[in-house]
């Protein structure tokens, strides 16, 4: 009994430092952080501004490119444009929501040809 209470008070702590220091070494080197440390230093010309979740698989997301604001909808499936803004003047455009597209192929075929692809 002696032998497993001495073990457990060793093993306790080495396994609290374990989890500590894998929890600090991926904060410190979280995916995508070479990435940008890679650039020297340099301006991104894309900039995700915000997000907002809309449900189980779907975002709203404002983008900044080119000195405009893009508002796109995001799912598992596709990414739409809902509206573009000059950075500075406001609202330029909105494009119409996108068609639910049927399950069959006949009509997913014919919404294809309708938006030009």
């Amino acid at each position: 009994m002696t032998y497993y209470i001495i073990k457990l008070l060793i093993m306790l702590p080495v396994m609290a430092g374990m989890i500590y220091g894998s929890l600090w070494l991926y904060r410190k080197y979280q995916p995508g952080m070479i990435a940008r440390l890679d650039m020297g230093g340099q301006q991104r010309e894309l900039k995700v501004t915000e997000t907002v979740s809309m449900g189980v698989s779907g975002k709203l997301a404002v983008v900044e490119f080119a000195g405009q604001k893009i508002l796109i909808s995001v799912t598992r499936a596709r990414i739409d444009t809902i509206a573009r803004a000059d950075a500075e003047n406001g609202p330029a455009s909105v494009s119409s929501p996108p068609t639910a597209l049927a399950g069959s192929e006949r009509d997913l075929l014919a919404a294809f040809r309708a938006r030009g692809a």
